[in-house]
């Protein structure tokens, strides 16, 4: 268990330090999360390429926000470690298999939820200094909630659901969970629970309310010193002042001394506690496993997890592989057979709108949904763990770059190939665009046998069969093609290299073909008929 557990620590904790202090990222968003995690072995035009929040909301079925949040983090940092991978599909099969232990799960994240809100608005410093006893009495109780809560779960038999499982009650053993539960005290060495102080320890318990021990006391003077019989000149001036500063005191000044000198400085506390980090990083963890067999029960296909190996070189091979985001709502999306065994290089042609791209993204999702320790689409399947998978698309953004969008693109294909291994994953959706055809051919020759020399599995999705011919002369890589049924496509993928275009067509479904172009121009009086 002590390999796995230092696997484990390696991913950014759910709760991380920004550039300000620590916030925790499941209550703010995805977006969030996006902009703040550092880049791992996807970097970040690659995740939005292939349409990382699409993905996530396609497959989160989380019952908190910190699962959600943890799911988004595994997708955008997969793990490369293959004990890490095996061991959540372990936990995976066991949760799907075992009932009593899934709905005691279940029935633990209900109760996380259900306190969650408030304990993220206290660890978010988001708790008013002026009216802070309501809310901050409402996170401690949920924080005693949740962790007592934990008792409830089984002991798992899976060695990655033993780590998360004691992870959260380890946090029971701990200096901020025992202030949590309450009371609590301060001494001059800082904030105490019950256990922690002696009897001879000088402390002042809180209480978290405006009634303290101090408001009790000066207004108690004030009324005592009005209902004596003979008041004195003394008593007259002590009862409105014992008054005045009772109220004052307890309305106004104690509400802003308590949150200064106990509510701020236990949130510091939890939010720099490990075992409160560990605790809420296993919660998430345990929700998103979770959320790959909710997501697996929603998916009207074939789901299956995956064999993944380590091998020295990357390999994908599916049967009836679908694409996770749209099959999710379409119960007669088309399959797919994928065989990434080998090839080195994959050329995929045809039409626009045949779903040459739709087709590419769906492997590259689901060797990510794998990799995490989830289903993937499909009804068989098998693929390596990818040390890097990258995407390339035609980007428009060329006024940025001097060297126009030639540049752009061939910049982004460097920063690619000098950055992989033949362990990792690349789709090139088109190559070398912005430039004569000529040229274009003869750099992306360059280019591609540079990836086929390293022996990564590359797909490139083109319309340039001129160069794809050149590679079939070769022997080199294998060659494939959208499928039409005349001029409707059928959304499958079969062998060979497609010569045709349907730019035609789809101008005419657009209204912008050579006839709808010549009709504008005699409407208008511009072309005499």
């Amino acid at each position: 268990m002590g390999d796995l557990e230092a696997v484990l620590r390696l991913d950014v904790p759910i709760i991380e330090l920004n550039e300000r202090e620590r916030i925790l990222y499941s209550s703010i968003g995805s977006s969030c999360i996006f902009n703040n995690l550092p880049e791992t072995i996807i970097d970040k035009k690659t995740l939005l390429l292939i349409q990382i929040y699409d993905l996530h909301k396609a497959i989160d079925h989380s019952t908190t926000a910190t699962g959600s949040a943890t799911l988004f983090r595994s997708l955008m940092q997969p793990p490369t470690s293959l004990e890490l991978i095996l061991a959540k599909q372990e936990g995976v099969q066991e949760l799907a298999s075992d009932d009593r232990l899934r709905n005691a799960v279940a029935e633990y994240l209900g109760e996380f939820q259900n306190g969650e809100n408030i304990l993220f608005y206290f660890i978010n410093d988001q708790i008013d200094r002026n009216v802070p006893y309501g809310p901050f009495k409402a996170a401690m109780n949920a924080g005693k909630r949740i962790f007592e809560a934990v008792q409830s779960i089984p002991n798992p038999e899976s060695e990655y659901l033993q780590c998360l499982v004691n992870d959260i009650k380890a946090f029971e053993d701990s200096q901020v969970y025992r202030l949590m539960r309450g009371p609590i005290y301060r001494a001059f060495r800082g904030l105490k629970s019950k256990e922690d102080i002696g009897f001879f320890t000088p402390a002042f318990r809180f209480i978290p309310s405006r009634l303290g021990w101090a408001t009790v006391l000066l207004i108690g003077i004030g009324i005592d010193s009005l209902l004596l019989k003979e008041q004195s000149l003394f008593s007259q001036l002590v009862a409105p002042m014992s008054l005045t500063y009772g109220l004052l005191y307890g309305l106004i000044m104690k509400s802003v001394m308590d949150y200064d000198t106990i509510i701020k400085p236990l949130r510091k506390k939890t939010v720099n506690d490990e075992s409160f980090a560990l605790a809420v990083d296993s919660v998430g963890r345990l929700d998103e496993l979770m959320s790959f067999i909710a997501f697996s029960k929603a998916m009207p296909h074939d789901t299956i997890l995956p064999t993944i190996t380590d091998n020295a070189s990357h390999y994908f091979v599916a049967e009836n592989l679908r694409n996770p985001i749209l099959a999710k709502d379409d119960p007669n999306y088309v399959p797919n057979q994928v065989d990434l065994n080998g090839a080195r290089l994959t050329f995929i042609t045809g039409p626009n709108s045949g779903g040459k791209t739709t087709y590419s993204k769906s492997i590259f999702q689901n060797q990510l949904l794998g990799q995490i320790g989830g289903y993937v689409v499909a009804s068989k399947a098998s693929m390596n763990v990818a040390d890097r998978m990258a995407y390339q698309a035609p980007q428009f953004d060329a006024l940025q770059d001097v060297e126009g969008r030639f540049g752009t693109e061939l910049k982004r294909t460097k920063e690619i190939f000098f950055n992989i291994t033949p362990r990792s994953l690349v789709i090139l959706d088109e190559l070398a665009e912005g430039t004569t055809i000529e040229e274009k051919i003869d750099l992306s020759s360059v280019i591609l046998n540079g990836f086929y020399t390293i022996g990564n599995n590359t797909i490139l999705v083109t319309h340039n069969h001129e160069l794809v011919d050149r590679f079939h002369e070769q022997g080199r890589g294998q060659f494939i093609q959208v499928e039409y049924d005349g001029n409707t496509p059928t959304y499958r993928v079969v062998d060979g290299i497609s010569r045709e275009s349907q730019a035609h067509v789809i101008a005419e479904k657009i209204g912008f073909s050579e006839k709808n172009i010549r009709d504008y121009l005699v409407r208008k009086g511009y072309l005499q008929t």
